[in-house]
């Protein structure tokens, strides 16, 4: 079993973790602990980035050497290319939901997360609710959410088409696990297809088994219109 997934609590490497189960591969799980709100030391003496998710593969069958890798993104299309056998991408040869696939693929650390972590920012500096700058920072948020709305009610399931693909996997911590540390809420009118999809994914049983291996068996996926903080936020305090 060359390859290891290392996981941070809370964090966005449930994405990789989530993606192993959804492909059914082997691989080496180990978790990281928060200190108290940031990286370990453990993460940063894996990779310069000091971030997670960081996939090692030792030795990779493509380079037959070790490889280490830390950008969500990038470890969700090498596993798939590498170990999925393409499985849960999409390509030219699929057709109409090729384009849709590649998109939404890469709003999801292009628009989404840095819109939602750009609020939660300025809510924990202070900053001035009505100042034109943090009222543009929730008009991109707004507006990001309400495509996503619009898309999912087009296809009735999924962001490429009626089948889940990495394009939903690397979204979906930004609709859920992010609003821990900045708990936007959903309009359940406005939002009702992200709603549905919310509770469509959370039914995926390596959903739910990837999020008990990264959480354990207490924590409860935000799947709702409303978002609790999460208590390890509660150190951080306004200016």
């Amino acid at each position: 079993m060359p390859l290891t997934l290392h996981h941070m609590g809370l964090s966005q490497s449930e994405r990789i973790i989530w993606l192993a189960e959804e492909l059914g591969i082997d691989y080496k799980f180990v978790k990281h602990n928060r200190d108290p709100v940031f990286a370990p030391q453990s993460i940063k003496d894996l990779h310069p980035s000091g971030s997670a998710p960081v996939m090692v593969d030792d030795p990779s069958p493509v380079t037959n050497s070790k490889v280490v890798i830390a950008e969500s993104g990038a470890i969700v299309d090498y596993i798939i290319a590498v170990y999925g056998g393409g499985r849960l991408a999409l390509t030219p040869k699929d057709g109409a939901e090729y384009p849709h696939y590649i998109e939404w693929f890469h709003v999801a650390n292009g628009s989404l997360m840095p819109a939602v972590g750009r609020m939660m920012i300025t809510r924990s500096t202070g900053a001035d609710p009505d100042s034109p700058l943090v009222k543009r920072m929730v008009d991109k948020w707004n507006s990001g959410l309400e495509t996503l709305d619009a898309r999912l009610a087009e296809t009735g399931a999924y962001l490429a088409g009626k089948e889940l693909t990495a394009a939903d996997i690397m979204n979906f911590f930004a609709l859920t696990t992010m609003r821990g540390f900045f708990p936007v809420e959903f309009d359940t009118e406005k939002h009702k297809n992200i709603l549905a999809y919310l509770q469509r994914v959370g039914e995926r049983p390596a959903y739910q088994k990837a999020m008990k291996l990264c959480e354990g068996d207490d924590f409860v996926p935000l799947l709702q219109a409303k978002a609790t903080q999460f208590d390890l936020m509660k150190n951080i305090s306004p200016k």
